[in-house]
């Protein structure tokens, strides 16, 4: 058991806490906005894998696997938003930091709910552990809660990364140079989710 935990915590933090979508956003919009103003981003970028979580284990994967036209389609989706996101990241005026230019809730859910690296990464994991043996405890839900724990610390890092680079970055063009990068890196991204 201490094998296999030990194993989960490294391929966690290898799947999550490697430069995604996610963790590139929240580094980006903790420079723009610090770390408090973006905990509503960072709940919903939780709560929308955990409900990619569930969509995995209640058949997504088989469902991709079987159905070629179903994966493109989505593919293009989540690939489409990643663009979106880079977009919007890029143009956003630095000198505004209202709460209306504030990524919320509801974007932080969407990031993670159409996030193809997510669901890589989640079906790498399932499909790899199910963590636990006791008859009253379902393994995959085990499973499950050691993953969104090490990722809600690994995204509050990157959050907190991302604050504390807007505070050192005190000129408003570093900032937007920091944006540049970061949508080209969410580009990165999308490019190598779409040749796969």
């Amino acid at each position: 058991m201490h094998d296999a935990l030990f194993s989960l915590f490294f391929m966690t933090l290898l799947l999550f806490g490697s430069p995604g979508p996610a963790p590139i956003s929240l580094l980006a919009s903790g420079a723009n906005f610090g770390y408090r103003r973006n905990l509503p981003f960072l709940t919903g970028i939780l709560i929308g894998l955990s409900l990619a979580m569930v969509l995995v284990n209640v058949g997504l994967a088989q469902l991709i696997e079987t159905s070629p036209q179903f994966a493109s389609g989505l593919s293009i989706l989540c690939v489409g938003y990643l663009v979106y996101l880079a977009y919007k990241l890029y143009v956003q005026d630095t000198h505004n930091r209202s709460n209306d230019k504030l990524p919320g809730f509801t974007q932080g859910v969407l990031l993670n709910l159409i996030n193809p690296k997510a669901y890589a990464s989640l079906i790498t994991l399932f499909s790899q552990f199910s963590i636990g043996s006791a008859p009253l405890f379902n393994p995959l839900l085990f499973t499950g809660l050691i993953c969104i724990s090490l990722v809600a610390i690994i995204d509050a890092l990157w959050l907190l990364a991302g604050a504390k680079l807007g505070k050192v970055f005190r000129s408003r063009q570093h900032i937007k140079r920091l944006n540049g990068v970061c949508s080209l890196a969410i580009l990165l991204v999308a490019s190598v989710l779409i040749s796969h």
